[in-house]
C-alpha cells in the first residue's frame, strides 16, 4: 500500500516585505516541494504598468537553521532575464514559485530573490507558519 503524503496549506501567512503591489497569498508544504503563491498587480508608477520577473537564484532560508532551499521552477512568471511586460497599470497576475521540499515542521522562513537586494526585489522575511492556521490535506 502506498504511503499517503501530507500536505499543509497556510493561507495569507504573516510576513515582512516592502511591496504594496505584491501579496503573498498561500504557502503549500508538500513532502516533494514547497509552493508559494502570489498575487501581483501592475504599478501605476508606469503608464503601462511596468514589468515583472523572478531571479533564477531565488531561494528559501529556514529561519531555525539558515538552511537554503533552491528555486526549482516558476509558474506564470518568467525567470530573468526574460520579463513579463504589462499592457496597463490595471492588470493583475497570479504566479507560483516552487522550491525544494522543506521540513513539514518548519515554523518560519525567508523567501529571497536577491540579497541584500533593492526595494523592487521580491524579498519576504519571517514568513510565519502557524500550525493553528494550517489546513492539512491527505492524498
Amino acid at each position: 500500500m502506498k504511503k499517503k503524503s501530507k500536505t499543509f496549506v497556510y493561507n495569507l501567512p504573516k510576513n515582512k516585505n516592502n511591496h504594496d503591489n505584491l501579496r503573498l497569498l498561500r504557502v503549500i508544504i508538500h513532502s516533494e516541494y514547497l509552493k508559494v503563491d502570489f498575487g501581483y498587480y501592475a504599478t501605476s508608477y508606469y503608464i503601462k504598468g511596468g514589468w515583472v520577473r523572478i531571479a533564477q537564484d531565488s531561494f528559501v532560508r529556514d529561519k531555525s537553521n539558515n538552511k537554503i532551499y533552491k528555486l526549482l521552477r516558476a509558474e506564470n512568471i518568467p525567470i530573468a532575464p526574460t520579463v513579463h511586460s504589462f499592457n496597463s497599470s490595471n492588470e493583475w497576475m497570479f504566479f507560483s514559485l516552487i522550491f525544494e521540499p522543506i521540513s513539514l515542521s518548519i515554523k518560519a522562513f525567508d523567501l529571497i530573490e536577491v540579497e541584500p537586494g533593492e526595494p523592487t526585489d521580491f524579498n519576504f522575511y519571517n514568513i510565519l507558519l502557524n500550525p493553528k492556521n494550517a489546513i492539512e490535506l491527505l492524498g
